[in-house]
């Protein structure tokens, strides 16, 4: 890169800190402001799939630290809300030699940050950013009333976003997907001693199980190297609560949503610590297609861009992809046309994102509304979706490989085609309204647009 290019982030999660370490990566300089007053160990799981991991590798201790602590479970159990076992699905442990883990989500951020550091990133906490600003040259940000430019600015800001009323000109806010999830984090050793969950502390192996029923689905992931367990279980919401770590959950109300269900799984959430538990709320947003701000010099990554659904499996995947994808146009394009650079992100990301957020919705609906009489036949439909085109991506060299023919489509050339998404999709604008309607009944298979069998 000829000219050192200076860019602010606004945001230390997932979507920021890839961000950050993929420009610094390609000789920018960035500079990062965080809400919050330090990062944590807080948060039980995440999935961070080959998608993701094919570009961590390149991160330095990163990847070996995931692993040093992340689960790899051979297989997903999915079961009636009864225990009955309905689907063994089979779960690689890598794809094409990037491995898959499920993995805490607090230590994996810091592990992130704490390289993004060590590559020369600087970060400023409790920085709570008022303002964004830009001109033809630069973009910038205001806090307590000073301004910070930089040649541009990333919004990965979450789904709270601020950075996106400002790019869209819009001041929706976040929509209630209709469910919150009881989350919780705690050691396996609680599980000894009873006849029901014995068999889950005393497994050699990393455990994922699921339990299936009307409008609700409980998980549970076991992490044998960190000797701990995360147990879940959706529930109805209609509060107008906003998502949050910090509301603290009942276990007796755990209880009653999974009321009469397998022992099981009911024997495992009377041990959960109570000082653990969390109520929280699942929020979304539309698919938006306008990521990048009229000037051209601020755009929106993860969350902020596209919040997924946790049963999408590939919401902190795709935020590191963006990364990827924007450090390596930076890299091809340089300083010269920096609004064209980010254009051609939002050109190769946005049917993408639009397809794995809805994937999200789509899990969630063959669980909670699930046709019984089609799983008896073909139990496959109940999958989550572990798809070639998914996990098998290289966002970055797709960057790389894709750049001109996006860059032609934006300059009135050939329409450019997504080839980041199933080879016969043919991409459909969806909203939550469309998806919100159909809650509670069920959809035929031509409803869905990811083929999970």
């Amino acid at each position: 890169m000829a000219e050192i290019i200076n860019v602010i982030v606004v945001g230390a999660g997932f979507g920021g800190l890839a961000a950050a370490i993929e420009l610094t990566r390609k000789g920018c300089k960035v500079k990062v402001f965080e809400a919050a007053k330090r990062l944590d160990n807080k948060g039980d799981v995440i999935m961070v799939g080959s998608n993701a991991t094919r570009i961590m590798q390149k991160w330095g201790p990163v990847l070996s630290g995931v692993a040093e602590l992340g689960a790899q479970p051979n297989a997903m159990r999915i079961q009636n809300q009864d225990g009955k076992i309905l689907l063994e699905q089979p779960l690689p442990a890598d794809y094409e030699g990037c491995p898959n883990f499920y993995t805490n989500r607090g230590r994996t951020q810091i592990s992130m940050y704490n390289h993004a550091v060590s590559q020369g990133v600087e970060f400023v906490f409790d920085a709570r950013i008022s303002d964004f600003f830009e001109t033809e040259t630069s973009a910038g940000v205001i806090l307590n009333g000073e301004r910070y430019e930089a040649d541009f600015v990333i919004g990965a800001d979450g789904v709270h976003s601020k950075a996106r009323t400002v790019v869209t000109k819009k001041s929706e806010k976040p929509q209630k997907s209709g469910f919150a999830v009881y989350r919780s984090w705690f050691e396996l050793e609680r599980l000894r001693g009873n006849p029901n969950t014995e068999w889950i502390a005393a497994s050699d192996s990393d455990l994922l199980l699921v339990w299936i029923g009307k409008d609700t689905h409980a998980i549970i992931t076991t992490n044998t190297k960190m000797k701990s367990l995360t147990c879940f279980a959706t529930h109805k919401d209609d509060s107008d609560t906003e998502e949050s770590w910090n509301l603290p959950g009942k276990v007796e109300d755990m209880l009653a949503t999974v009321e009469g269900w397998d022992p099981v799984l009911l024997e495992v959430i009377k041990q959960i610590p109570p000082e653990v538990l969390i109520d929280w709320k699942l929020l979304w947003r539309n698919p938006v297609k306008q990521w990048i701000s009229e000037g051209g010099r601020l755009a929106l990554v993860g969350d902020a861009a596209h919040p997924h659904l946790a049963t999408s499996g590939t919401g902190g995947a795709q935020a590191i992809e963006d990364g990827a994808t924007i450090g390596a146009l930076i890299d091809i394009n340089g300083k010269t046309n920096i609004p064209l650079a980010l254009r051609v992100y939002e050109k190769l990301r946005f049917e993408r994102t639009s397809l794995t957020q809805r994937m999200g919705w789509e899990t969630r609906h063959r669980w909670h509304q699930t046709d019984w009489e089609m799983i008896a036949s073909n139990p496959e439909l109940l999958k989550l979706p572990q798809p070639a085109w998914l996990n098998g991506a290289d966002a970055e060299q797709y960057a790389y490989d894709n750049f001109e023919a996006a860059k032609a489509d934006l300059e009135g050339g050939s329409p450019f085609k997504s080839t980041n998404i199933p080879e016969d999709h043919v991409h459909v604008d969806w909203t939550i309204e469309d998806m919100m309607a159909r809650e509670g009944e069920h959809v035929g298979s031509d409803f869905y647009q990811v083929r999970n069998s």
